[in-house]
């Protein structure tokens, strides 16, 4: 699998294209706000808006910033919650709304991502969205054949590791991202103490 997808979907969301191991592309930018939309960040957004919040609204920069990093996101699209569990439960058009561009935000980084990639090996969900709703990964995947990728509906909606059913494996991988953090820790003052 020389050529995957990585979807961190959670309170937090971005994705990675990895080529042989390493990270080629990201949806991150230079902080936490640029790419996907997520829980309370605002993800890509039209500079416009924040000259408009500035100028017309009156927004110090201090209170944008808490607006795009508190108030955005799935709360602000759907005014409900940032939790996507709550946001599923509602039959609100809000809920629905901000359900609706967190999955076309996903598939427009997919596409934009698998072609960076000039293809794609494998696509992985993870983190608390991506490996806990079914009904984010089935929307997400929906009419991909083009990318190879094609769902098992008993399978995704078991969140077994393997939901995939076309050519493109389709993968559930459980995050601990805080292993992965204690282990590069405990590798850097291995390092350290070496010296």
């Amino acid at each position: 699998m020389g050529k995957v997808v990585v979807a961190h979907l959670g309170n937090g969301a971005s994705m990675c294209a990895i080529r042989n191991g390493r990270s080629i592309a990201s949806t991150m930018g230079f902080t936490a706000l640029d790419g996907l939309a997520m829980g309370t960040r605002c993800g890509s957004i039209d500079p416009g808006v924040l000259l408009f919040l500035l100028q017309e609204e009156g927004l110090s920069p201090a209170q944008l910033s808490h607006v795009l990093y508190r108030e955005s996101g799935l709360i602000g699209l759907s005014g409900i919650a940032s939790d996507m569990r709550t946001l599923e439960a509602s039959d609100t058009p809000q809920a629905r709304q901000a359900i609706d561009y967190f999955v076309h935000r996903i598939r427009s980084e997919l596409g934009a991502l698998a072609m960076t990639l000039g293809g794609l090996d494998a696509l992985v969900f993870c983190g608390g969205i991506g490996e806990n709703s079914p009904a984010v990964r089935a929307s997400v995947c929906r009419e991909l054949d083009w990318l190879g990728i094609a769902l098992d509906e008993d399978a995704n909606r078991e969140s077994r590791t393997h939901i995939g059913t076309g050519s493109t494996p389709v993968l559930v991988v459980r995050t601990d991202e805080e292993a992965v953090i204690a282990a590069a820790a405990l590798e850097k003052l291995a390092a350290v103490r070496a010296r």
